[in-house]
């Protein structure tokens, strides 16, 4: 079933990138992808008008992105699809034969596993292609962080002709890159906390947006939800970066937390699918979180590795009591992998 339902779908993605050309543009990477595709939608969306489509949500496996390039908007964290694919499959079907994509294609590819990017660019043949940053994400299906880059890489292989790649200038892993393809490649550097913008710039650059037009799109550009979304609450100042977690999604987050006022708080939850060093990057991840915050809360098991001032086992008890250790004017990042629901703490404050 799986797999006549993946060929029905890419067939009819397939049948309109054949006949509609659009430019596509491809992000991937272990950190960022998701806002950095939602900047660039923003920034093409106010300088081509009703012609860009950016693939909804976490569209970004094997099954999601021919959704995304239909122009679908499910999001399978949120909802659960079963008896409802006959109808779905029809409709992309439907889409493939008498639909049309608009000018510009923004995807965001994710790689859980090897040969995922493989697999994804059989079908698609970017136009151009962003790798945010390499880090230890999904370790526990690669076998170091050079077997990720090399699967990340894979995109610009599949670089058409005159094609343009970015890539992170002070990644460790841009040397190794640059070196998969012949096409143009343009350089950024910038802080964890702001690749999306920073990415997001430079794609409009290379598409000849205008500046001016450039810093408005990016100024009233939302961030997905979860991911580094500033709240007032209740007193506090809430960093929700609950989406996912990975130690290098971590990093971008703490940066942001060490310019936030008052007295820093960090509620962290384990950080998943990280292998065999997973109790060591949870440790290193601890100390850099100490660095920035004057209260550690861990929940979850492997974040006792935090070495955190208090520890919860999940995060519905941390939920029920961290307000206890809240003082009114602190900074508080929330952030864990996505199995560990660490929006429940975010909901906890706001019902405070």
């Amino acid at each position: 079933m799986n797999q006549w339902r993946e060929q029905l779908l890419w067939w009819a993605a397939e049948r309109r990138l054949r006949l509609d050309r659009p430019y596509i543009i491809a992000v991937t990477g272990s950190v960022g992808k998701t806002s950095t595709k939602q900047a660039i939608g923003a920034i093409l969306r106010a300088a081509f008008p009703r012609m860009v489509r950016v693939g909804f949500g976490n569209l970004n496996t094997y099954l999601g992105v021919p959704l995304a390039i239909l122009g679908f908007r499910l999001d399978f964290h949120e909802q659960r699809v079963t008896w409802q694919w006959p109808f779905v499959i029809i409709r992309a079907l439907w889409r493939g034969v008498f639909g049309r994509l608009p000018k510009f294609l923004v995807l965001e590819l994710g790689a859980d596993k090897p040969k995922d990017i493989e697999e994804l660019t059989r079908h698609i043949k970017p136009d151009l292609a962003v790798i945010t940053a390499i880090g230890p994400a999904h370790l526990i299906n690669y076998r170091d962080e050079e077997e990720i880059a090399k699967e990340k890489g894979k995109l610009l292989l599949a670089l058409r002709p005159g094609g343009k790649a970015i890539l992170n200038q002070y990644d460790k892993f841009t040397p190794m890159l640059k070196n998969l393809t012949k096409e143009k490649i343009v350089y950024f550097s910038s802080p964890m906390a702001s690749l999306a913008a920073t990415i997001a710039r430079e794609v409009g650059i290379q598409l000849e947006v205008p500046a001016a037009q450039l810093e408005l799109s990016l100024k009233a550009s939302d961030l997905p939800s979860h991911r580094l979304n500033h709240k007032r609450i209740n007193g506090w100042e809430v960093l929700d970066d609950t989406y996912n977690a990975n130690p290098l999604s971590m990093r971008a987050a703490f940066e942001e937390l060490g310019k936030m006022p008052g007295r820093r708080v960090a509620i962290l939850g384990d950080m998943k699918e990280l292998g065999e060093t997973e109790r060591e990057l949870h440790r290193q991840t601890g100390q850099l979180a100490r660095q920035v915050a004057k209260l550690v809360i861990g929940v979850g098991e492997l974040a006792k590795a935090y070495q955190a001032d208090h520890c919860f086992p999940d995060s519905t008890s941390a939920a029920k009591r961290v307000l206890a250790y809240l003082q009114e004017g602190d900074s508080i990042l929330v952030k864990g992998s996505r199995a560990m629901k660490m929006e429940k703490i975010v909901e906890a404050l706001e019902k405070k």
